[in-house]
């Protein structure tokens, strides 16, 4: 069995996609590994790019786009490795961050699952999120956390076939944190290892207009919440959004021709359609 599945989603990636593949094989030396593509009906040359430059990648290509949970668990379905790695395409993989994560789950049989330092381009380090959870992404020794961002995310292969794949009903956003959540509630640690490091550019993953990005992460907020919290929480924050929508949309319509991003107005709009009739999965 090999070490490693690397299992990336694209979608009209091209610009960012050679240089993801191109950093893996240049970076990983000690483990061995696959990459498995699986392509949500790009309209660009992602895939001509992939089989002219990196012949050694197996493709799965959609007939349409699924999503970011949906095409992760096909390639989930079929990777042969001790570990799976859910990999951004819009990432760079530096010098022996992968070799590092591996190596690191072979020494805590406890580790359910890891990820690495993600950076920003400039190198700085990116924040994966929550309020007072600073000091664990600043730490220079692995720490234990209660959640990791799928930007890259290695799971144990004993883990998956405990906790299952990643819940389809989130399209996008919101999915790594409830995947990381069940696999604590099943028992498994997750480690943040920052002695491996990954850049991550953000933004290109699903590629999708920025609204419909935004409109997908307050729906895979809203699941969230409904799913993990309970009926009574999920209707406190669905009406708190509501509250807090209306004004916004007073503002932005009032402010609307002076906006750069006329879409903005649209997506508060399409936000509180989906929040007042409680539209938690995407139809």
């Amino acid at each position: 069995m090999i070490d490693l599945s690397i299992i990336i989603v694209n979608y009209n990636g091209e610009k960012l996609l050679g240089d993801c593949l191109r950093s893996i094989y240049n970076s990983t030396g000690k483990i061995s590994f696959e990459i498995i593509l699986v392509d949500n009906h790009s309209s660009d040359n992602s895939l001509r790019l992939v089989k002219e430059q990196f012949p050694r990648v197996t493709i799965l290509e959609n007939e349409e786009n699924l999503g970011f949970c949906k095409a992760n668990n096909q390639g989930l379905k079929v990777y042969h490795g001790r570990y799976a790695l859910l990999l951004n395409n819009d990432t760079i993989v530096k010098e022996k961050a992968l070799d590092r994560l591996v190596e690191f789950m072979d020494a805590h049989p406890g580790a359910g699952a890891c990820g690495p330092k993600l950076l920003n381009p400039d190198g700085t380090v990116q924040h994966q999120g929550g309020i007072f959870a600073r000091r664990f992404w600043l730490s220079p020794k692995p720490v234990t956390v209660n959640y990791l961002i799928a930007a890259c995310l290695l799971v144990r292969r004993t883990t998956i076939d405990q906790v299952g794949l990643l819940d389809e009903n989130f399209f996008f956003s919101n999915d790594d944190l409830d995947y990381t959540r069940r696999i604590v509630k099943a028992g498994w640690k997750i480690y943040f290892v920052p002695q491996s490091e990954v850049v991550h550019l953000g933004g290109y993953t699903i590629n999708l207009f920025r609204k419909e990005i935004f409109i997908e992460g307050f729906r895979g907020g809203l699941y969230f919440c409904k799913k993990h919290y309970g009926l009574i929480a999920y209707q406190l924050y669905r009406w708190l959004v509501v509250l807090l929508l209306l004004p916004a949309i007073l503002i932005t319509a009032l402010a609307y021709p002076w906006l750069k991003n006329k879409e903005k107005l649209s997506a508060y709009i399409e936000i509180l359609r989906i929040f007042c009739k409680g539209e938690s999965r995407r139809v």
